[in-house]
């Protein structure tokens, strides 16, 4: 079926643009959005997937108040045209490519809404191809690039309104497509299996940096990376694709827990970057926000699920406090944190995390 976007010259298939270029059931295209101010009282998150093979798309918005998560989830049947990035009330919109995005959620009987405004502080940042999986089968065939930003706009809670003023609200988005574990479970890791995964992001002054690990049950690392990204002053400067990024040689992490379980509230990482710079940061967590509230491993709202021919939508709200009693496979979430060096406040940012399954390092059997 044609749409608008075979107007233009980015076929790869001889097949319109909405047609994937693979029948798996599990090809995806996907936002995904997160937002917090460096106190963290203004802390929210948005998504948005498309799943052509499936013929579903679903849409999430979700934000905590006075300690109070407050989640909308939105899903539909699969829209003709790519171009129109809307479930029911969600909607991200692509107002200026790699620079300015549009996240809104219009008036709606479940009383949430918003209207923000994503514009970019760094240039897209490609993390390539990611491909796990065994015995030849992939469960995850994806590529996804990241980018951080700053957010203005306003958010709304039950007709109670909160600005998000111009330079006062950061976060970061990603953009990631091909084939990963949606709907219903079929190609996955065995229920219980270990994961030890972080992904630590700060914003230091006049540049960013993302660190991340992912460790076996005994400590060692699968992959242990990070990044220094240059922060640009407006989105006119900031490139399509970020070139000057400098990696780091290693890094280490010692990690404080809540005492109900494993969520993180405080780090030490120490930093080695391939220029010889060396770099020590302490961080405290603030507030946290669960990642079922945008639908990640959610028992109802999971991505992809199909929620039949008519449009559906759910609201729901829960303590953030209640995060360490749910099922060890919900405990997928970001931490805002406040990061010092010696003492001196230098930046602010985030963790996020999904730590599941025994881990040696920190005494953990099972």
């Amino acid at each position: 079926m044609i749409s608008t976007y075979d107007d233009f010259c980015i076929h790869q298939t001889p097949d319109y643009v909405r047609v994937p270029g693979t029948t798996d059931r599990n090809f995806y295209d996907r936002y995904f959005f997160l937002g917090y101010s460096p106190s963290a009282d203004i802390l929210f998150g948005f998504a948005f997937g498309r799943y052509p093979n499936r013929f579903v798309q679903d849409a999430h918005f979700t934000l905590v108040v006075d300690g109070v998560q407050h989640s909308l989830h939105a899903s539909d049947r699969l829209g003709p045209d790519p171009a129109v990035c809307r479930v029911g009330p969600i909607e991200v919109l692509v107002e200026q490519p790699m620079r300015r995005l549009r996240c809104r959620v219009s008036d709606n009987e479940q009383g949430l809404s918003c209207d923000l405004v994503y514009e970019a502080e760094s240039g897209a940042i490609d993390e390539g191809r990611l491909q796990v999986g065994k015995d030849g089968i992939h469960w995850i065939d994806q590529t996804r690039f990241m980018q951080y930003g700053r957010w203005s706009g306003w958010l709304q809670v039950d007709g109670v309104r909160q600005d998000c003023p111009p330079g006062g609200v950061f976060g970061l988005r990603d953009k990631s497509w091909g084939v990963r574990v949606i709907g219903e479970q079929q190609v996955t890791p065995r229920q219980g299996d270990q994961i030890f995964w972080m992904n630590v992001v700060a914003r230091l002054q006049d540049r960013f940096g993302v660190f991340r690990t992912l460790d076996r049950g005994d400590g060692t690392s699968v992959e242990r990376a990070g990044y220094l990204a240059p922060l640009y002053p407006e989105p006119q400067a900031v490139p399509v694709g970020e070139q000057a990024l400098a990696h780091t040689r290693h890094w280490e992490f010692d990690l404080q827990f809540a005492e109900s379980g494993r969520r993180i509230v405080g780090g030490n990482y120490r930093l080695e970057m391939a220029s010889g710079e060396s770099l020590q940061l302490e961080g405290h967590c603030l507030a946290c926000i669960a990642y079922t509230g945008i639908g990640y491993n959610h028992d109802t709202w999971h991505h992809g699920l199909d929620h039949g021919d008519e449009l559906a939508v759910e609201r729901e709200s829960a303590p953030v406090a209640e995060v360490d009693q749910w099922p060890t496979q919900r405990q997928f979430l970001a931490s805002v944190m406040s990061f010092s060096c010696n003492g001196q406040v230098v930046g602010f940012g985030h963790t996020e995390q999904l730590l599941v399954g025994p881990y040696e390092p920190f005494g953990w059997s099972a």
